[in-house]
């Protein structure tokens, strides 16, 4: 009897000790790697009928160690609530199972009950407490299942809401005001969102740790519940595999992606190349592969263009790239982007942001009229030489007076001697109206070898200054030293005072090398600051030059040049 109840307790303890080991098997990864996302490649296979040779040998394990080694870099993956439910939902399928092969055992427990010899009072008490067990198994099994139907209620309802289905209020009006307000708020404030970032990792730390699983698997075997088992064991998140073909010296390479758990193929990339270019086709894979891995979301722009007349003409540029409008609605992934509209007839206009991902933006356009017009340039000194506004020349009167164009914006010019000495120069917006005159005062000049020169002068102040304080230090520190020695008449009067003198002469000459290289340091900053354009004064209107006519004697040089271009 009492091995028989010795032999009970341990096929209990037993039981327990395997539904622990069972349910620390499957959700130890899940929780070992947390806030990480690991990324993992098998050796890629050849296609049904290929065979290695000489040129292809190892390359099955070089493709996907080259592809791990560009897709290696610090990055983040967005998690979608979809995502986080099929972790979720894997632990509870787990612990399903784990309870069902526990009620099993239980309903098999009493069942048997009948082949012992118990009591009626022994049968019932047994009978009473395997029905207690497998009614709390019961009970465990429909709470798993009602938390399922829960978290999955729960993530189509997030999946929603994560997909952009929200009002127009929720919707972001994109202005300069507003951009500033967001990214201080994005740095500052941190919101619950549906949608999580975690960091990409490597499988085992390494580029070079291929997955290797116990389970022997075909290509269409990566969803089987068994191989994705031993794969979310593992700590796996993505998995790489790929399919090699190969003809003569040309090789195809077809690389699909895998989530985990779950086991969805979320992309595939397919690239043929030279199998001497196998660098390039790994990075051509890599550079396709790696939105699917960081999950990139997708942005929607809606725009308002006003006139109406230029949104007839209206063509948007996103990162210099023509794009097509439906609906007035534009979606791009996620990120840094520089959004251009140009519209014929009207200025250009444009702004660089970073936008986040699953959010719709409102962008106004309101386009203007171009200014047309002319101002003139006056030299403050006659001075020969070319102006140019905006890399275009300006039109020349004399030495002193010039014309140029404009179009209402600021302009960024630069005034060039006879001698290719140059000085650059600024006019504000607010000036560049049609008949309007502003005064320039160039002081042409290399100013690279300027700079150099001023930055030369300032390091050998600087050295001189830092080695005169060395003297000064050494007579000072003897000075206190006999001093002390004087006061307590252990020397004579004049060494102390030899001390002071060479002491005072050191300081006066480092304090000269200090006032000299503070001299060549502000020297130094003006010449690095006479790089900048310098900005123009207002000037007065000359009425004996016609604005945007060329005088009567350029116009005739230029009739001649143009008839000895003809006659030769």
């Amino acid at each position: 009897m009492a091995r028989e109840m010795m032999t009970k307790k341990y096929k209990k303890l037993r039981a327990v000790v395997l539904v622990f080991t069972f349910l620390w098997g499957s959700f130890s990864p899940l929780f070992g790697e947390d806030g990480k996302w690991v990324i993992a490649a098998q050796k890629f296979i050849y296609a049904r009928g290929q065979t290695k040779n000489a040129v292809t040998s190892n390359i099955e394990e070089t493709i996907p160690i080259n592809i791990l080694e560009k897709i290696s870099r610090s990055l983040e993956r967005n998690i979608m609530p979809n995502e986080r439910f099929e972790r979720e939902n894997y632990k509870l399928r787990t612990e399903r199972q784990s309870l069902y092969l526990q009620l099993s055992s239980e309903y098999k427990k009493r069942d048997s009950l009948v082949l012992n010899n118990y009591s009626d009072m022994r049968m019932k008490s047994e009978l009473k407490a395997e029905e207690k067990k497998i009614k709390q198994i019961q009970e465990k099994l429909e709470k798993n299942i009602a938390e399922q139907k829960e978290k999955y209620e729960k993530a189509e309802a997030q999946m929603h809401l994560a997909a952009g289905e929200v009002d127009d209020d929720d919707n972001v009006e994109l202005n300069e005001a507003e951009l500033v307000k967001n990214l201080i708020k994005n740095i500052f404030e941190q919101s619950e969102d549906l949608i999580t970032e975690e960091n990409i990792a490597l499988y085992k730390d390494s580029v070079e740790s291929l997955f290797k699983t116990t389970v022997k698997v075909k290509e269409t075997d990566y969803t089987e519940p068994l191989f994705e088992k031993e794969v979310v064991s593992s700590g796996i998140n993505g998995l790489i595999t790929g399919q090699i073909t190969s003809y003569g010296d040309f090789i195809s390479v077809a690389v699909d992606l895998y989530n985990y758990p779950g086991a969805k193929k979320i992309g595939s990339v397919m690239e043929v190349g030279e199998i001497k270019e196998l660098d390039l086709i790994t990075s051509e894979i890599s550079r396709q592969i790696l939105p699917m891995i960081v999950n990139t979301l997708p942005v929607k722009f809606v725009f308002s263009i006003e006139p109406e007349e230029a949104k007839e003409k209206l063509s948007i540029y996103v990162d210099d790239v023509l794009q097509k409008m439906e609906n007035d609605t534009v979606s791009l992934d996620s990120g840094s982007h520089r959004i251009q509209f140009v519209s014929e007839g009207y200025k250009s206009a444009g702004v660089t942001y970073f936008f986040e991902g699953n959010k719709k933006y409102n962008i106004e356009v309101k386009f203007e009229r171009p200014v047309i017009g002319h101002i003139q340039l006056q030299l403050k000194n006659e001075l020969p030489g070319n102006i140019y506004a905006n890399a275009e020349p300006a039109l020349k009167f004399d030495d002193r007076n010039s014309q140029i164009s404009i179009n209402g914006n600021t302009i960024l010019g630069e005034f060039i001697t006879e001698d290719n000495e140059t000085a650059f120069f600024y006019i504000p917006k607010k000036q560049t109206f049609d008949g309007s005159a502003v005064t320039l005062n160039p002081k042409p000049r290399d100013r690279t070898e300027y700079v150099n020169t001023r930055r030369k002068w300032m390091y050998g102040a600087y050295t001189v200054f830092m080695i005169s304080l060395i003297p000064t230090f050494y007579t000072f520190g003897n000075f206190q030293i006999n001093k002390d020695l004087y006061s307590k008449h252990q020397i004579d009067f004049e060494t102390a005072k030899r001390w002071q003198t060479a002491s005072n002469i050191s300081s006066t000459i480092s304090i000269c090398c200090g006032v000299f290289w503070g001299i060549e340091l502000i020297r130094y900053l003006v010449a690095a600051n006479s790089v900048l354009p310098q900005n123009v004064k207002p000037g007065i209107v000359s009425e004996q030059v016609p604005v945007g006519i060329p005088p009567v004697e350029t116009q005739q040089e230029e009739a001649v040049e143009i008839e000895n271009e003809n006659q030769q």
